[in-house]
């Protein structure tokens, strides 16, 4: 009997890539916290390393978040992903970039492990929630909600048949 693991084909993760995207910032790679539909600040022309700092300096201005791009990434976990997967601070924090980041965000969150029928879809919805706030918890006392509801920034922008229907199409290769 073969216990080959099997690996996610990342084309099929379009639909949730899609769904997140709308979510948290209106489908803007320009987009950071408080404006979703920011067309000024150029993130996609900046490298990663410039990001990184506007987004220092942005919370040092007295701002809640520091989150930026089509998924809202915060500063910490933009420094963890770009040690984690060895990418060069100086690479564009462009459209393709945004997206390959997502996708680590995706993997980090359990999705070889969906496929490998490790996790249930409920649980890698919930997990999910805990990495993008737009999305709803999925399980627990008030599914609908976001996982960071309450604290006074966050709320959830999707139901969870939305999320659900998003994760469905994910396949192996």
């Amino acid at each position: 009997m073969d216990n080959k693991r099997l690996s996610v084909d990342p084309t099929s993760y379009t639909s949730l890539l899609q769904l997140i995207a709308r979510a948290e910032s209106n489908d803007n790679y320009n987009a950071y916290f408080g404006s979703p539909n920011n067309s000024t600040i150029k993130f996609t022309e900046m490298t990663i390393s410039d990001v990184l700092a506007w987004q220092a300096d942005f919370v040092q201005q007295g701002n809640a978040s520091s989150a930026v791009g089509r998924y809202q990434i915060i500063d910490t976990t933009l420094s963890e992903l770009v040690q984690q997967l060895g990418i060069d601070a100086q690479h564009k924090f462009d459209q393709d970039m945004q997206d390959r980041l997502a996708i680590a965000l995706l993997e980090r969150r359990g999705a070889e492990e969906y496929i490998n029928k490790e996790l249930k879809r409920e649980e890698f919805a919930t997990n999910l929630a805990m990495e993008w706030a737009a999305l709803p918890k999925i399980t627990g006392a008030n599914p609908t909600a976001s996982y960071y509801d309450g604290d006074g920034l966050n709320q959830a922008r999707v139901g969870i048949p939305d999320i659900l229907r998003a994760i469905d199409p994910i396949r192996a290769k």
